[in-house]
């Protein structure tokens, strides 16, 4: 109902009245108390204690959507589709692949790690989401530009079909790779993607360096309405390799962390990479476009760009930003505020990563992209 400014004025005069206010919508958060470290920080007001490969943290978040009905593109290596965090529903499509003869399936690794961050059930921020596999990096993590705007091509044929189908929530890339320098032609075309209302979200880098040297993470910052994503270890300390610099929107949980893994259906492994810390915020991303009742959002790169760096924790990371916004990348929710818990249990496997039935690899993973 709405009232007038005269009426709540003469409501706020009366003795027996103690304040008119805007009534305003209020969602149960849920804690899933199995979660990798980087999850309980994204829903956080405080900094996370413990080990980064402990198994006590806790993910709060909101239930109502968790990313469905929102499509995102993994650029990367590919993912294995039938791996069990993804296994509510099969969410996953092997979508494009620039390899003549080879699906969008995984030969690496990287993609499969990435796509469990963004949207697996345990490891995943926006565990209802559709996930595409765009395939343009080889078995050794490598590939071109060429390729790769192949990729990018196809995800803007794919989102210009999807846009206007019912339950339709948005379009988001992941694109945890670099070029190891500028390649201005390639920014413009990720610009016009960008134009086209698909969101996108990019690793910063992994040389200590200025993210604003190399393409695309230039493209962050102030640039476009792309995000760049800078790493973080799991006591909100920039991690060593991470990029940083005016270009660098954002910081996510990128050291150390645990997600699936192509072996085999129920393996995981430890990452470290500003590639870790991308699809957080991916994630993140998907999970604000299912929110949003209004549909404001959906095409809108700039205003949900907009919105995910409002909603960081200010002046939480530590170390030498030279010149990155001191911003933590959060999901809104306060993990204090908790008040209902959820076990996900993925059937046949089970949800606890240390038990027999997930296989963790014992080898420390090199930092990656």
């Amino acid at each position: 109902m709405k009232v007038s400014s005269h009426c709540t004025e003469a409501l706020n005069a009366m003795d027996e009245i103690s304040q008119v206010a805007e009534s305003v919508e209020i969602s149960a958060m849920v804690t899933q108390d199995t979660a990798p470290w980087g999850l309980q920080r994204i829903s956080s007001s405080t900094t996370v204690s413990g080990s980064p490969r402990g198994q006590d943290f806790a993910y709060t978040f909101d239930d109502t959507n968790l990313g469905e009905g929102v499509d995102v593109y993994v650029i990367d290596t590919g993912v294995r589709a039938t791996h069990d965090v993804f296994s509510n529903g099969g969410r996953v499509a092997l979508g494009f692949s620039a390899f003549a003869g080879a699906d969008a399936s995984d030969e690496a690794g990287h993609g499969t790690h990435v796509a469990g961050t963004t949207g697996g059930l345990i490891f995943g921020v926006a565990q209802k989401t559709n996930i595409i596999s765009v395939r343009v990096l080889d078995a050794q993590g490598r590939g071109n530009t060429t390729d790769t705007i192949a990729g990018l091509n196809y995800v803007v044929d794919q989102h210009t079909r999807r846009k206007n189908q019912p339950g339709f929530k948005g379009s988001v890339i992941n694109m945890s790779l670099g070029m190891g320098g500028l390649a201005p032609s390639f920014d413009e075309i990720m610009r016009s993607v960008s134009e086209e209302g698909i969101h996108i979200a990019v690793a910063a880098g992994n040389d200590a360096v200025d993210a604003c040297g190399s393409s695309p993470a230039s493209q962050g910052g102030a640039n476009s309405a792309i995000v760049s994503v800078g790493a973080l270890t799991i006591d909100d300390t920039i991690s060593e390799f991470s990029n940083i610099g005016e270009c660098v929107d954002i910081f996510a949980p990128g050291s150390q962390i645990l997600s699936s893994w192509p072996a085999a259906d129920n393996t995981l492994n430890f990452l470290s990479g500003t590639s870790m810390a991308s699809p957080h915020v991916a994630g993140v991303m998907a999970y604000l476009l299912a929110q949003d009742s209004t549909g404001a959002l959906v095409n809108d790169p700039a205003a949900l760009k907009a919105k995910l760096l409002d909603m960081a924790l200010s002046d939480k990371v530590e170390g030498n930003t030279q010149g990155a916004a001191n911003l933590l990348l959060s999901n809104g929710a306060d993990g204090s505020q908790q008040r209902l818990v959820k076990n996900w249990v993925i059937p046949d496997v089970g949800g606890d990563w240390a038990s027999k039935r997930w296989q963790v690899h014992s080898y420390e993973s090199p930092v990656v992209y």
